[in-house]
């Protein structure tokens, strides 16, 4: 079990913080938001949920970053979020400086602790916080990507969502890429099923904006299946999982999702594994990452001088 902060008490951040509290991997959590009384009040909530469910958790709701301390994992939800008919990367200025100011402040009262990056562009905000902060950052990846992908041939083939293996790779969100070599039905190779490859490609990619379209965001799906990534690294529990670690790419830290071992430790990642077109979305994904990551980052620089 672990010490967790949660920064940013949202839609998202709410429901990733209640996952992974009952999920058992948490024996102590601190809930920051800027906004006063927000996570004071859903502290209450939770102890309110709690106590019918038997839950023994320290749980801290607080409006000062200083409660953050002693964390084993901290997961940053804090930022703006997607709009309707928003790109990922139409977000990078705005929360890209709310990463630095974390990144300035965490750090010193939280040695040794791993950060999960949720706001969006993940990838890009996971690549400014750890570039910032000098700490090891995870970004939250494709991994719910991967749960998509899952989930969607599972109802296509009328199978249990058990049945379906396989990842998604590369950026999360628009450019992120099904690894074919890795998708197994029954143990079998995708290839001997019925399956629309390009319609389980455009499900991935678009199923998201549908959702922020009708219900205003994605907060179940993406919440649950980031709190198994803390259980994962609080419980040890070694599982392969496709987040985004980082990576040097041209003299620069960026994070590119791939099939990586998730415990205690982050890796090694599965990437040698993939078959040679796998490798090379992969290897496709990063150069397209790197040269929107660094025109970013110029306007992020220009911005800050102004």
């Amino acid at each position: 079990m672990a010490k967790v902060g949660f920064i940013g008490a949202g839609k998202i951040g709410q429901t990733i913080a209640y996952s992974a509290m009952v999920s058992g991997a948490v024996d102590e959590a601190v809930i920051y938001d800027i906004i006063p009384e927000l996570p004071e009040k859903y502290e209450h909530e939770l102890r309110h949920a709690f106590a019918t469910r038997g839950i023994k958790l320290e749980v801290l709701g607080t409006n000062s970053l200083d409660d953050v301390s002693g964390m084993d994992i901290i997961v940053i939800s804090a930022g703006k979020p997607r709009k309707p008919g928003m790109s990922r990367r139409d977000l990078f200025v705005d929360n890209a400086k709310i990463m630095i100011d974390l990144g300035n402040k965490l750090p010193a009262k939280n040695p040794g602790a791993i950060y999960l990056m949720v706001a969006n562009p993940v990838d890009m905000m996971a690549s400014v916080f750890m570039k910032y902060s000098k700490q090891f950052t995870i970004s939250a990846g494709d991994q719910v990507e991967t749960m998509r992908m899952r989930s969607f041939i599972a109802k296509k083939l009328k199978l249990p969502v058990s049945a379906v293996d396989g990842f998604v790779g590369g950026e999360h969100g628009e450019d992120a890429v099904v690894l074919w070599s890795t998708v197994k039905i029954k143990g079998q190779p995708v290839d001997k099923y019925n399956v629309n490859k390009d319609e389980v490609t455009d499900y991935v990619k678009k199923i998201p904006g549908e959702i922020i379209r009708v219900i205003g965001g994605t907060t179940w799906g993406p919440g649950t299946i980031i709190a198994d990534i803390i259980k994962a690294f609080a419980l040890n529990e070694n599982r392969v999982m496709s987040i985004a670690t980082p990576r040097e790419y041209e003299k620069e830290i960026i994070h590119v999702s791939a099939p990586t071992v998730v415990g205690s430790s982050i890796g090694p990642s599965l990437e040698t594994l993939l078959d040679e077109k796998d490798r090379w979305s992969l290897n496709a994904s990063m150069k397209d990452f790197y040269e929107v990551y660094k025109d970013n980052l110029k306007q992020l620089e220009q911005t800050m001088k102004a």
